[in-house]
């Protein structure tokens, strides 16, 4: 944004993200299969209890860039909307099978609306910005027994919680060009720890570079701290490159959360036709989705 002179509109932008780290609905099903042996149930829920969660996550954002008093500025409006759903309190012992206050099923979500005003400044070769955002959610508990009630007269459980909730959170960046060739960025998200709901938003930091060929640019980046969001421990590796023939661009990459045991490499693929960007990724051990859409217009 900050090396950026013109307007820009994106109108809108629209992520959607699925990720199942542990196969959890199968579990679950094999889990409360009449066939199944205590023996099998048990190995079952050792593997539940290595921890992982099945992640859903839609967002839509709608804003605008713009030269303000010798800065770049931004708005956005951003809606979204996270669910996760993870085993907890999860006991290994055959005496505990029939005993609901093991091995549970915790849900949470939340709906977030978030007004993003956003800040950066050029200094030549290098730029520095920030984020901050105003969000206003409601969040969402829930509980149950994972194993379906099996004539004991043992029911799900149920204690519902909806709250309304607001935070403030802000996110710094910086970008040098070492090179013509080479630029390299830090960028801290979440720096003062907002929490909304379930969801505790630690600060997370990442590194990264871009290496700038004719027709072709090459990047990569990683977090360099853990991320524990919603029962999942994230640590995200990504790398990619984007090849510019006339008005299309051809990007492709690579990315994985090694926060997460033998968590998948995702495949990422896109495509730009100059205001249009469209983008997928998929695993194929699991089921990871991600798909995306950005119009952008600038003048």
């Amino acid at each position: 944004l900050a090396n950026d002179a013109t307007v820009g509109v994106v109108l809108p932008e629209v992520i959607a993200r699925v990720e199942d780290h542990i196969g959890l609905a199968d579990l679950i099903d094999d889990l409360n299969d009449p066939a199944q042996t205590t023996t099998e149930a048990l190995a079952i829920l050792a593997r539940l209890d290595e921890g992982g969660a099945l992640d859903v996550q839609a967002s839509a954002s709608i804003g605008a860039g713009f030269g303000l008093f010798g800065l770049a500025a931004g708005v956005t409006y951003n809606q979204l909307v996270y669910g996760t759903a993870f085993p907890s309190n999860i006991s290994t012992s055959a005496g505990d099978l029939l005993d609901n206050s093991f091995n549970r099923l915790d849900y949470g979500a939340v709906e977030a609306r978030q007004i993003i005003l956003t800040g950066a400044k050029s200094f030549g070769s290098f730029a520095v910005g920030g984020n901050l955002r105003n969000i206003d959610a409601t969040s969402y508990q829930d509980s149950e027994w994972l194993f379906d009630d099996p004539g004991t007269g043992i029911g799900d459980i149920t204690d519902g919680l909806e709250e309304d909730e607001s935070a403030t959170a802000i996110d710094v960046g910086a970008v040098l060009e070492l090179t013509p060739l080479l630029d390299v960025g830090i960028m801290a998200k979440d720096i003062n720890g907002p929490e909304i709901g379930i969801l505790e938003l630690d600060p997370r930091y990442r590194i990264g570079a871009a290496l700038n060929l004719p027709m072709i640019t090459v990047a990569a980046d990683y977090d360099v701290t853990k991320d524990d969001a919603g029962g999942t421990d994230y640590q995200d590796w990504a790398i990619g490159a984007e090849l510019d023939v006339w008005a299309i661009a051809l990007r492709g990459g690579l990315s994985q959360n090694s926060g997460l045991s033998g968590a998948p490499t995702l495949i990422h693929l896109g495509v730009g036709l100059g205001f249009l960007d469209i983008g997928a990724a998929y695993a194929d051990d699991g089921d990871y989705y991600m798909a995306g859409v950005n119009l952008g217009l600038g003048f």
